[in-house]
């Protein structure tokens, strides 16, 4: 680590503790951390031989905890003494991180979220396509909401933190009518809506839903938007409405 290093090291130590204690909940690497470290770090740091300098990869656990030569780029625990977190806040341009020629600055915030995130291990995550399907425990006790359904508990957790609460439930016949116009794009027949408002069972809405999603009529309403494109794709445009050839995007 430079001499540079060394001097600031307590300074670091205050100012890392005090911004992360600052940060309530625990950062989040695949939404939080790694949209910052590609849109400011990877370009020289990540996968690309073509790219990359100062023999460092930050797009991989291993490759940002390697030993760079007395210090390593993420210290996990101890963002004060992770070559990373020094670079961002150096004053000196040769050391400062994005470097200056490159017009990326990061603001204070994404500066705090990659310390929280070195303080609290400085776990990687793989994307979420690769990692196994989990079905997480619903939360069980809330003030914002009674509703027992699970996108509900989940909501409702979030929102004790916010000066927020749940809209209240609206009627049924005004909820039949969104459902159908999400769903089929059209309201439903005076028939389906009697049906519908005579039915007293709390698994009623659910059972709509089924119903609904299997109607071809829900198959044609998600295939409008598609069709659409397709057709739009065929001609120049509305001027001359010339033929342009798609077939080969269309098929695929």
């Amino acid at each position: 680590m430079h001499f540079k290093s060394l001097i600031k090291i307590s300074f670091f130590q205050l100012f890392f503790f005090l911004c992360c204690k600052g940060l309530k909940a625990d950062v989040d690497f695949t939404n939080e951390v790694r949209p910052i470290l590609s849109e400011y770090c990877f370009h020289c740091h990540g996968p690309d031989k073509s790219t990359r300098k100062a023999k460092l990869r930050l797009d991989l656990s291993e490759g940002a905890l390697r030993d760079l030569g007395g210090y390593s780029a993420v210290i996990p625990g101890k963002p004060e003494d992770s070559e990373l977190v020094f670079r961002l806040h150096s004053d000196d341009k040769d050391e400062l991180m994005p470097p200056p020629e490159t017009g990326k600055r990061l603001s204070e915030k994404q500066k705090k979220i990659l310390e929280k995130w070195i303080k609290q291990g400085a776990e990687y995550e793989e994307h979420w396509s690769f990692l196994p399907i989990d079905t997480p425990s619903v939360p069980t006790k809330s003030t914002k909401s009674k509703s027992k359904h699970p996108v509900d508990r989940f909501l409702a957790k979030r929102l004790e933190s916010e000066p927020y609460s749940f809209a209240q439930p609206t009627e049924k016949k005004t909820l039949l009518r969104r459902l159908y116009f999400d769903l089929l794009g059209m309201p439903p027949t005076p028939d389906e809506a009697n049906q519908f408002l005579k039915e007293k069972s709390d698994t009623a809405y659910d059972r709509l839903v089924d119903r609904l999603l299997a109607d071809p009529r829900f198959g044609e309403r998600m295939a409008v938007h598609w069709l659409d494109l397709v057709r739009y794709s065929d001609t120049i445009g509305y001027h001359s409405d010339n033929f342009m050839e798609v077939s080969a995007y269309r098929d695929y």
